[in-house]
């Protein structure tokens, strides 16, 4: 028998900041975007789900110094069975803000909603190993057992959100259309019960998130002080980068990431003028985030559904990317071309030895003239045989000014060699629900959309991309998670190697795995990356807990914890 046994035994959760801190103060953020929803279930955007990682508990995570599994609300674990049985043991004492126990029961309820195919939560690929279930079962009161049918890699970090029971349960029993409503943006924040560091105290839409320290959390610091310390988290909705900026340069929020070399430099002045007291970390790391186009397959026009299926087309479209000016333009040369699915800063498993569709607007004339467009009209429109006008819309998050610049710049290339882009920002929230809103015949109504994925250093928790019932398999979704109708041999082989990466063991292997994967994705290019951003972070020094210039990265930030960030002033 296996048995590896994790350290922590006792009850709170010690949480090892930078530094002890002291209770009190507020921390400030900017947003891009309102949360569209308080359900975990239903989330799937960031706008969400960085708000909802404050108030609900996981069971594991990464050690931020050392990136190995770390308990959270699990204070304990034990590996049977040759991997195949993790047993978690919970913090017995832990209690949600409404003062219920956090138990078993939670865990249990939590993993068979997340599975349930009806429910389709963002998660669920967490739940379904190579096609069977991951089961979940009580074993006491505190206890948990999961049982993989295959090996699982990364079975020690199950970061998926726990609800309480005694809330949910009886929805759930009223339908899972009744779930989905339930704490919706309309619920009174008194409703929302807390599980973590923060709880929610109001929402403004358009204006603000507040939330306030949860009384009944279960962290400690390392000389047993309950954290988190900070009393408020405040999150402005503020739909513009450069409005964003405007705030931390006037001393309004408290942390930054510049998104271009101009960003940095007014930062930078500031500060040398003595107006700002912050400091700013100029290109310290490349961001995990991605930005790339994709296509919709499930069109609701069959020549543009047909259209975008083919390889060739995209191919074209790639050759349309003049990354170089992308950097220059959109980012003020801080940044990287990126050609693959993996982030650059996870070493262990990115390759930059993928097929690369350099820019090269000649190529992309010769491929889409292979695919029937050879004339121009008299607009100056690549027609096909039939007069058909190659034409396409192309949205991105408005507010977001990098997008906007990179969806820009692709527009202008291609409206050189004839390609008509209809390029328009709309809302985030919009924009993912056309993203992520099939209708009941699997139609979508976007042409292509320009938008990014948060990344991370785990690639098995991208299956909900990458494998063909995944709720994000954003190019070719299918309905109600299910596998979408017609699926191209890439897919499947893509889907393959994501089953395999997650139940392969071996380091060597994975990573043998995982570039295979990016040559496949790279070479059929169902996302079209575009290029990743300089991380560029900034923060005011009126901030305690926060990592010194060395460590920072973008994998966790500027500070290992927010339970451990505290206020100065």
């Amino acid at each position: 028998m296996l048995a590896l046994v994790g350290a922590a035994l006792a009850q709170p959760k010690v949480f090892r900041g930078t530094e002890i801190g002291r209770p009190g103060g507020a921390y400030r953020v900017t947003a891009i975007s309102d949360p569209r929803t308080w359900n975990p279930f239903v989330a799937r955007e960031t706008s969400s789900t960085d708000i909802i990682a404050l108030f609900l508990p996981y069971l594991t995570a990464y050690d931020p110094y050392t990136q190995a599994p770390e308990g959270r609300l699990a204070r304990s674990w034990e590996v049977r069975n040759n991997g195949l049985t993790v047993i978690f043991r919970l913090r017995e004492g832990a209690r949600w803000s409404d003062g219920q126990p956090i138990t078993a029961d939670d865990v249990i309820f939590s993993a068979t909603v997340h599975a349930d195919p009806q429910v389709n939560s963002n998660s669920r690929s967490s739940f379904i190993l190579d096609g069977q279930p991951i089961r979940w079962t009580k074993v006491d009161q505190y206890t948990v057992r999961a049982d993989f049918p295959k090996p699982y890699a990364p079975a020690l970090i199950q970061g998926w959100y726990i609800v309480p029971r005694h809330i949910f349960e009886p929805a759930y029993r009223a339908g899972v259309q009744r779930l989905q409503t339930l704490w919706n943006l309309d619920t009174p924040p008194a409703q929302i019960v807390s599980g973590g560091p923060f709880r929610l105290e109001s929402y403004v839409k358009g204006e603000r998130v507040v939330l306030v320290r949860n009384p009944n959390y279960w962290g400690v610091d390392e000389r047993n002080n309950p954290v988190a310390y900070l009393e408020r988290y405040t999150v402005q909705i503020v739909p513009d980068l450069n409005a964003q900026l405007a705030r931390f340069l006037a001393g309004d929020a408290d942390t930054f990431a510049a998104a271009n070399a101009d960003q940095v430099a007014q930062v930078l002045e500031r500060i040398r003028a003595g107006r700002l007291r912050a400091e700013i970390f100029p290109n310290v790391d490349v961001t995990l985030g991605t930005n790339f186009i994709v296509f919709n397959w499930n069109n609701k026009d069959p020549f543009k559904a047909n259209l975008f299926r083919q390889v060739k087309f995209r191919r074209a479209m790639a050759h349309l990317m003049d990354k170089k000016s992308m950097i220059e333009v959109a980012l003020g040369g801080l940044g990287q071309p990126q050609w693959s699915p993996i982030s650059i800063p996870n070493k262990a498993f990115f390759t930059d030895d993928v097929p690369k569709y350099e820019f090269n607007p000649q190529r992309a004339q010769q491929l889409l003239a292979e695919l029937g467009f050879r004339t121009r009209n008299r607009d100056g429109w690549l027609v096909n045989s039939e007069g058909r006008v190659l034409e396409f819309n192309l949205f991105t998050n408005q507010g977001n000014t990098v997008r906007e610049r990179i969806a820009q710049i692709f527009r202008d290339e291609a409206r050189k060699i004839g390609v008509k882009v209809e390029y328009r920002p709309i809302d985030f929230n919009e924009l993912v629900r056309q993203l992520t809103s099939p209708a009941a015949d699997g139609t979508r109504e976007f042409d292509a959309i320009l938008i990014g994925l948060t990344g991370g250093i785990e690639p098995a928790f991208s299956r909900n991309v990458w494998e063909l019932d995944g709720s994000l398999h954003m190019w070719n979704l299918g309905v109600g998670g299910k596998r979408p109708a017609n699926v191209e041999p890439f897919e499947v082989l893509i889907d393959n190697l994501m089953r395999r990466g997650a139940t392969t063991l071996d380091q060597a292997q994975r990573r043998q795995i995982y570039v295979q994967f990016q040559r496949v994705v790279a070479e059929n290019l169902p996302i079209i990356y575009t290029v990743a951003p300089a991380y560029n972070p900034a923060r005011l020094t009126r901030l305690g807990g926060m990592f010194p210039r060395e460590q920072i990265n973008s994998i966790v930030g500027q500070a290992p914890y927010i339970e451990t960030v505290f206020a100065k002033e």
